[in-house]
């Protein structure tokens, strides 16, 4: 049985993943700096990102991430928490991620930045002003070279 949308912003589906850089900031409600990771964005909007990894991420112990991506040039730096984990295969998984932006600047910031890239992608998959998956992001992340310690 399916789950209800529980979004209150709009969700952009990727038809060319963007790439993007995360590490954990926070466990449990204290400072930690873990080395950056990549993974794939496939879905995006205002209040959060649908997300592939070769990473086995805790859902149980409270991790705050940071996601660092470019959109029109610029670097998006935002945080996040997990909300859904979901095991596509051994080596690959997908998880919901709540952004959690105190700014509300960079959060009027990124949804006009997806409104933009929204129309823009009805004309193209890809912007060079962004940053799309290249076939060697896919490879990395799709293959279990990295991790994240």
């Amino acid at each position: 049985m399916s789950q209800p949308n529980q979004r209150s912003s709009f969700r952009l589906h990727l038809q060319i993943p963007l790439t993007a850089l995360f590490k954990i900031i926070g466990i449990k409600n204290k400072a930690i700096d873990t080395k950056h990771s990549k993974i794939m964005i496939k879905d995006i909007g205002a209040g959060g990102i649908r997300m592939h990894t070769p990473l086995n991420l805790p859902t149980e112990m409270s991790l705050l991430l940071e996601f660092t991506f470019q959109l029109f040039h610029q670097e998006m730096k935002i945080l996040g928490i997990i909300k859904r984990k979901t095991m596509l295969n051994p080596s690959l998984y997908e998880y919901g991620i709540e952004f959690s932006i105190a700014d509300k600047t960079i959060e009027h910031q990124l949804t006009s930045h997806l409104i933009m890239l929204g129309s823009r992608l009805r004309h193209t998959p890809v912007l060079a002003s962004c940053s799309f998956c290249s076939d060697e992001d896919m490879e990395d992340i799709y293959s279990m070279s990295y991790d994240i310690t």
